[in-house]
C-alpha cells in the first residue's frame, strides 16, 4: 500500500528501525569498550586492555562515575590519579580521581561524594606539591560541572553512552589494545612529569584553606578524611629542588600537618629511587606508579598497620623534614649525573619513551 503523496510508510518504519539500531549500537559499543572504567574493572585483550583513556574527559563523567559506582561501598579515594587503579580487591571501596586535580576541584567531588553516596564513611584524598600549582594555571581547558540531580540523569547518559568525546575514546581505546597486543604500560617516560612543569609563576598557600573547610566539613557530617601525599619518584623530588621549589614543598607539609595528620608516601625507598629505565617496574613516568606499586599503596592505606606510609603531625613534622631534605642531598650527591639531566631538561624531553623489558 502506498499513500496518496507517493511515499511508502514501510520505508518511514525502516528508517527509525535503522535509526533506533544505530543509536543502540553506539550505546552498546561504548558500554562494552568502556573507555573510562566505569562500568568494570577487568580489562579484555584486545579491546580495552590499554587504559588509554580512564582519565580523559573525567571531569566531565565525574558525577555519573560517582552515581553508578558508589552503591554499597563505604569507602572512597579521591584527589589526582596518581593511584588510579582498584588496588584493595575489596568490592567496599571505589575510586573518584580526577587527573590534574585541583584543590578546590576535589573539595567539590567530597561533598558531592557525600550527598550522592551518604553510605561512604570514609575518604581518602591523595595530594602533592603540583596539585597546589594547579589551582593557579590553565593547563586544564575542562571544568568541573555543576551537580543538578542526585539520580542518574539524561545527561549522564549522553556523557557515558552517545557523546562525541565517548565514542572517539572507545575507538582508540580498541586501536591503542591491538596495537599493544595484550600489554598495558610498555613504556618508562623518564621525564614526562617534570619536563612539563615549569613552576613559572610565585607559588603560595591559598588552597590550603579549601583543605582546612573541606577537613571541617567531613568532621561536620561524620566522615572520616585521610590525607595522603603521593608517592612520586626520586627524580620528582629532584626536579622541586634544582627549580628552587624544594622549601617551598617542605613549608606545605608543615602547614598541612597543622589542619591534619596525614601520611607521606615520598619519602625515599626502595620503590621511589630505582632508576626509570627499561627494568623498572615501579612506576610509569615521575608521578605515576605502575600497576603493581599503585597496589600496594592501595592496600598500604587502607591497612591498619601501615608499612610505606609515615603518618606526620606538626609534633614530629620538623623531624621528618629534615630527615627528607637530608636524604634528598645525599641522593643528589651519589648520582650527580642523573640530577644534572633533571636540572638540564628541556620541554620536549617529555616524549622520551623507553620501552620496558616487560609490562606490569
Amino acid at each position: 500500500m502506498t499513500k496518496k503523496n507517493g511515499k511508502n510508510p514501510h520505508n518511514d518504519i525502516l528508517f527509525v528501525i535503522i535509526l533506533v539500531g544505530l543509536i543502540l549500537s553506539i550505546a552498546l559499543f561504548n558500554f562494552f569498550v568502556d573507555p573510562y572504567y566505569i562500568f568494570r574493572d577487568s580489562a579484555v585483550t584486545g579491546l580495552n586492555n590499554v587504559k588509554t583513556h580512564k582519565y580523559s574527559n573525567k571531569r566531565t563523567i565525574i558525577y555519573s562515575d560517582i552515581k553508578l559506582n558508589s552503591k554499597n561501598k563505604d569507602i572512597a579515594f579521591t584527589g589526582n590519579c596518581l593511584l588510579s587503579h582498584y588496588g584493595s580487591g575489596l568490592d567496599n571501596v571505589v575510586f573518584f580521581t580526577i587527573p590534574m586535580a585541583k584543590v578546590y576541584e576535589i573539595s567539590e567531588v567530597i561533598k558531592s561524594i557525600h550527598t550522592l553516596a551518604p553510605n561512604i564513611k570514609k575518604i581518602y584524598w591523595g595530594m602533592f606539591y603540583d596539585d597546589f600549582w594547579n589551582d593557579k594555571n590553565n593547563e586544564v581547558n575542562d571544568t568541573l560541572p555543576q551537580l543538578t540531580d542526585k539520580f542518574f540523569n539524561f545527561q549522564d547518559f549522553i556523557n557515558l553512552f552517545f557523546s562525541y568525546n565517548t565514542t572517539k575514546f572507545s575507538v582508540e581505546t580498541i586501536r591503542d589494545s591491538v596495537k599493544n597486543k595484550g600489554q598495558d604500560i610498555i613504556y618508562v617516560y623518564p621525564y614526562r612529569e617534570i619536563a612539563k612543569k615549569h613552576y613559572d609563576t610565585e607559588f603560595n598557600f591559598d588552597s590550603l584553606k579549601t583543605v582546612k573547610d573541606i577537613k571541617q566539613y567531613a568532621d561536620e557530617n561524620n566522615i572520616e578524611l585521610v590525607i595522603y601525599y603521593s608517592p612520586i619518584h626520586i627524580t620528582k623530588k629532584i626536579h622541586i629542588y634544582e627549580k628552587g621549589m624544594w622549601n617551598s614543598n617542605q613549608e606545605l607539609k608543615r602547614k598541612l600537618a597543622e589542619i591534619t595528620p596525614f601520611y607521606d608516601y615520598s619519602f625515599a625507598n626502595e620503590y621511589n629511587t630505582t632508576a626509570l629505565d627499561e627494568n623498572n617496574f615501579n612506576f610509569v613516568d615521575n608521578i605515576h606508579p605502575s600497576n603493581t606499586y599503585n597496589n600496594l599503596i592501595v592496600n598500604d592505606l587502607l591497612a591498619d598497620d601501615k608499612k610505606q606510609g609515615t603518618l606526620l603531625n606538626k609534633d614530629n613534622i620538623e623531624n621528618y623534614l629534615k630527615k627528607d631534605t637530608e636524604e634528598l642531598k645525599k641522593y643528589i650527591s651519589e648520582n650527580k649525573e642523573t640530577a644534572e639531566k633533571i636540572k638540564n631538561v628541556k620541554t620536549e624531553d617529555a616524549n622520551i619513551a623507553i620501552r620496558r623489558n616487560n609490562a606490569v
